[in-house]
């Protein structure tokens, strides 16, 4: 599903320059679940940012589905991202004046027949009888967990994961990382999760350790 060839993220200052990412090669499955993991400033979220084409490499080749994706127009990225991409954050980024269920529905362009998915996927994430609530009314477990459902409300055939746990206790980042496995198990969607803590993906099929912007295949949990 996705194929990294010699790809960096470097930034320049006046003094030196930067690697965020190294010159990186990776293959990632359609199906796949990845976690990726490594202290703070390693490169891994770079690395989730440049597949998922919201930072654009300094050099190297992004391939998704067979297509190089690095050289799209940014509207050709955005409509990517909006039909085939899901995303969740260490901030849930709700909208303040929209309701949990409005908030849900934002990626979602044509809303007729929407009601059912809507009910299904409220209900397996308990959100059921939230709906009418706005952000400031929910607590941060309650607000992770609309972050979630707006990114699964599409059907993503990738599922983007950055620190989603951050935020949470433990109780409520395990069910956090739970529903979106569950989701690319059932849907066969590619799920790349990004984690300071080994600890929380310690059971990934695949794990991916990032350190000072190089990637290395975790093969001590292989």
């Amino acid at each position: 599903m996705f194929e990294l060839k010699e790809v960096a993220l470097i930034y320049e200052t006046k003094k030196q320059a930067l690697a965020a990412l190294k010159s990186t090669n990776l293959i990632i499955e359609q199906g796949e679940e990845v976690g990726v993991f490594g202290p703070s400033g390693s490169g891994k979220s770079s690395l989730l940012f440049i597949m998922s084409t919201l930072k654009e490499p300094s050099r190297g080749e992004v391939k998704y589905e067979g297509k190089e994706i690095t050289a799209l127009t940014p509207s050709a990225k955005a409509e990517l991202r909006r039909k085939e991409f899901g995303f969740v954050f260490q901030e849930h980024f709700l909208i303040n004046h929209l309701t949990v269920r409005e908030n849900i529905l934002v990626p979602i362009r044509d809303k007729q027949g929407i009601k059912r998915r809507v009910e299904e996927i409220t209900t397996a994430l308990g959100l059921e009888d939230l709906l009418k609530r706005f952000p400031y009314e929910l607590s941060v477990g309650q607000s992770q967990r609309v972050a979630v459902a707006r990114a699964l409300i599409g059907n993503p055939k990738v599922v983007f994961a950055d620190e989603p746990t951050a935020s949470l206790d433990d109780e409520n980042g395990r069910k956090v990382i739970n529903l979106l496995r569950s989701y690319c198990s059932k849907s066969g969607a590619t799920l790349i999760l990004v984690s300071h803590s080994a600890e929380i993906i310690a059971d990934f099929k695949r794990r991916i350790k990032v350190e000072n912007g190089q990637v290395y295949e975790d093969t001590v949990n292989a």
